[in-house]
């Protein structure tokens, strides 16, 4: 027994020993980086927190006073906030610029933390999706441009194909509205540099293309559009809403005359026709409903 003890007691030993250096290692290791880099982590922490407090009160300030000098009503009156709204974007612009100055204040105490840590390459990160942000705009920009002007050179065409007496006249007005957004994507990605020649080339072929087809659908639709703006004045000094006339087989009320088109309100539905047409056709007006 005694030399079985002889041999485990220095393996013990061992183990103990070994546990022992591994532990002043670590601490002496953990001092170190304590002592080397301790207060830059410190005063990094100090910044994010002072930088998160700042934003706070900041974005806070910002919106009161903003809300306090009537941001929020002017965009009221402008129809700004109902076109938001009606693209599901939610919130007042008094606090949507909040939000901004948020972001911005903490974003450049982040930066300036990590640099103060050592911590190079996150502050190298962010700087590079802040230098990202201009051009998320402007192609943010071009496609909305892209939408809008689709939605008008929608509208403009389908009009002139229903004045025109063409077929399926929001075929034309869907085909315009892709021209014109498919324009605005291929400028989008030339600004970012991705497009190549072959993009480039189809697009200008497609603009090509839509501004041969609107012209000469412009140019076919003119003359009658014409004559239906003209139209106009002798319809209004004729009619009025609330008159029920027949004109063929439509037979309603008259609800509205417009520029170019006169609604009428029939059995089946509201009918809409062109303002030459009711001028150049034979019309009988009927007694009103007495119920109207």
């Amino acid at each position: 027994m005694t030399s079985n003890e002889e041999t485990v007691q220095p393996t013990g030993e061992t183990f103990s020993g070994v546990l022992t250096e591994a532990l002043t290692r670590l601490l002496d290791k953990t001092a170190y980086l304590i002592g080397t880099y301790g207060e830059a982590f410190l005063l990094g922490l100090l910044i994010i927190v002072v930088g998160w407090i700042t934003a706070v009160l900041l974005r806070a300030l910002a919106t009161r006073l903003l809300r306090a000098a009537g941001l929020d009503v002017v965009a009221d009156r402008i129809g700004m906030r109902a076109y938001l709204e009606r693209h599901d974007i939610g919130g007042r612009p008094s606090t949507a610029i909040g939000w901004i100055l948020y972001a911005a204040v903490l974003y450049s105490a982040l930066v300036l933390a990590f640099d103060q840590m050592g911590l190079y390459a996150a502050a190298g990160f962010l700087r590079t999706a802040a230098a990202l942000v201009p051009h998320v705009l402007v192609v943010f920009i071009l496609l909305l441009l892209g939408l809008i002007l689709g939605k008008l050179a929608r509208n403009v065409s389908a009009g002139g194909a229903r004045l025109l007496g063409l077929p399926a006249p929001d075929l034309f007005g869907a085909g315009a509205r892709t021209g014109v957004f498919l324009l605005a994507l291929v400028v989008a990605l030339d600004y970012l540099g991705w497009a190549s020649t072959t993009v480039l080339l189809g697009g200008l072929g497609v603009l090509l293309l839509g501004g041969l087809g609107s012209g000469l659908l412009f140019a076919l639709s003119a003359r009658r559009l014409t004559e239906s703006l003209l139209a106009r004045g002798f319809l209004t000094a004729t009619y009025r809403p609330g008159d029920r006339i027949r004109i063929g087989e439509t037979e309603g009320t008259v609800l509205k005359i417009d520029a170019t088109v006169t609604r009428i309100k029939a059995e089946t539905g509201e009918v809409v026709l062109p303002n030459r047409r009711l001028h150049d056709s034979r019309v009988e007006v009927l007694p009103r409903d007495p119920s109207a």
